[in-house]
């Protein structure tokens, strides 16, 4: 996407919210002037002339009218600067403000994986940093998994890069997902990462059967309580069948919402949360898709809408049992919270075991407008054409490091097959660099992304790494050995015959040494023996091969 567009869009949308901030304060003193209205009118009713009733009625009137018109605008003012602020992302992906964003993806680092160390895939200022919009665990999740070193299957491939360009093509669609994605991310705390979590398990726990006799009681007391109110206030007769059902209904409910707290705790706490969700699948759902795998995920939430919309008026019950007010008046004429159980558990059997797979579908799309963000941010990238060759074949024209500015990264080509290759030069001219380059580009391919080059054609490759090794002291283990271990665990995965794309760094810190392997290992005891690393030949062959 070019600059120019994009503060084109930055700026239309930056007097749009000027305009929205002028219609909201407008409708603020319209709101203020209405009830300085209704008081007086109110005031001159009580006291003077009782035709002043019929303004009060107007003006509350009014003002509801003008409450619904101001939530409207500011939901619309909230959208507009979320959305302007999805561009200005774009804009910080195109420099390097990006660094700058929360999500490093540090939680997917571990000791094992080698590779997100060694090209930036996980971490400060890293390839994840700077492609996730992720807002859900399970978007980052998702996105974590894909931006793996490990070669998915073709098909896998073939499927998220149709569904990327797709999205890409569609560019309002997925501004407007990250939009929604940041109001969610907004309107949520850490509290509801837990609340969401009592809501799975509670989603997996068998329910035991109310008995009859209190589904019987919970019909028949707010009948007696509310025949006991007409009973008083209409007939004027006595108030005891009225408090007789009211305390029977409040005492009842009482011990119930004891007995179900941890559930109507977890429940309320998920009202906002829920809503952000709903507005997100609804508009998933909503949308028109070419791409197979998009489609697949629309079918995943096909019944969203009624079961949300259920679940929905089930938490609007349940944030009535946080106010004092409508606890007791609910629970003591109509035993509130044990019908907002009755019917969180009557949902919970109907769309309860969908829930789950609605929301791990969220996380999906999160994932596919994430890989989007690359071909956003950069001028030049392409899909790579993906090879059935059985042999490691690699090439990229005029490729950069998805990491670096554009206009300043060096373009450099690069071709390759079943071979080794030793990259030699002087410090500080880019060797290392260029590695990470091919690395990460090959990363993107697994995740069906664009490439940083002008074209691109790859088969199917695990990728190894040995450049940033680091020792272990709590487990004795030096820098040189560490090294060792990575090379052995290259050399028991060359056994499978799979192809490998293998990138090792001044190996053994022998400094003008840097070397691409492209094999099924075998290639390596033929680097070797090219004379390059007499110093450490035989040491390698004998303990590690």
């Amino acid at each position: 996407m070019k600059l120019i567009i994009i503060q084109e869009k930055l700026s239309h949308l930056s007097k749009h919210i000027d305009e929205l901030k002028t219609q909201s304060h407008r409708i603020s003193i319209i709101r203020f002037i209405l009830v300085l209205v209704f008081c007086f009118s109110f005031f001159q009713a009580y006291y003077h002339q009782k035709a002043m009733y019929i303004l009060c009625f107007v003006c509350l009137l009014i003002f509801i009218v003008f409450v619904k018109k101001h939530s409207i605008i500011k939901q619309k003012l909230e959208d507009s600067i979320l959305e302007k602020e999805t561009y200005e992302d774009i804009v910080k992906r195109k420099g390097i403000e990006w660094k700058a964003f929360k999500d490093t993806g540090e939680e997917f680092l571990n000791e094992h994986t080698t590779q997100a160390y060694d090209l930036d895939i996980f971490g400060k200022a890293s390839l994840y940093q700077y492609l996730c919009i992720a807002k859900t665990d399970e978007g980052k999740y998702e996105l974590a998994k894909a931006l793996d070193w490990k070669a998915p299957k073709k098909d896998s491939i073939l499927k998220r890069q149709e569904a990327v360009q797709e999205l890409i093509e569609k560019e309002k669609f997925s501004i407007t997902f990250v939009q929604l994605l940041k109001a969610f991310e907004k309107h949520s705390h850490k509290k509801n990462k837990k609340s969401l979590q009592q809501l799975y398990n509670f989603l997996q726990v068998e329910d035991k059967k109310e008995s009859v006799a209190l589904i019987i009681l919970s019909f028949a007391l707010p009948i007696l309580t509310i025949f006991g109110l007409f009973q008083m206030v209409v007939l004027k007769q006595s108030y005891i069948i009225f408090s007789i059902g009211f305390t029977l209904s409040f005492c009842l409910s009482l011990v119930l919402s004891i007995y179900y707290g941890e559930v109507l705790s977890s429940v309320s706490k998920m009202h906002e949360l829920m809503g952000d969700y709903k507005r997100i699948l609804d508009f998933v759902q909503q949308a028109e898709f070419d791409s197979s795998y998009l489609c697949e995920l629309q079918k995943c939430i096909e019944n969203e809408k009624e079961g949300m919309t259920k679940f929905t008026k089930v938490l609007n019950l349940v944030q009535l049992h946080n106010n004092f007010i409508s606890n007791v008046a609910g629970n003591g004429f109509f035993m509130l919270d044990f019908h907002s159980i009755r019917l969180y558990k009557k949902w919970k059997r109907e769309y309860g075991i969908q829930i789950e797979t609605w929301l791990k579908t969220i996380g999906k799309m999160e994932m596919l407008v994430s890989l989007v963000q690359l071909s956003y941010a950069k001028d030049q990238c392409v899909f790579p054409a993906v090879l059935d060759s059985l042999e490691p074949v690699c090439q990229l024209d005029h490729m950069h490091h998805p990491l670096l500015l554009e206009e300043k990264a060096i373009q450099n080509s690069f071709s390759a097959s079943s071979n080794s290759y030793i990259i030699t030069g002087s410090n500080m001219s880019g060797k290392t660099t260029f590695l990470r380059t091919i690395g990460l580009n090959m990363i993107l391919f697994h995740a069906g992304a664009t490439v940083c080059a002008t074209s691109c054609s790859m088969s199917l490759m695990d990728v190894y790494t040995s450049m940033r090794v680091q020792d272990n002291v709590s487990e004795g283990i030096s820098t040189f050995y560490a090294e060792i271990l990575r090379i052995k665990d290259m050399m028991e995965a060359s056994k499978s015959k799979k192809p490998m794309l293998v990138l090792i760094d001044e190996i053994f810190k022998v400094p003008i040494v840097q070397i691409v392997l492209s094999v099924q290992f075998k290639q390596l005891k033929h680097c070797i023996n090219l004379g390059l690393l007499h110093l450490y030949q035989h040491m390698i062959l004998n303990y590690v091969i």
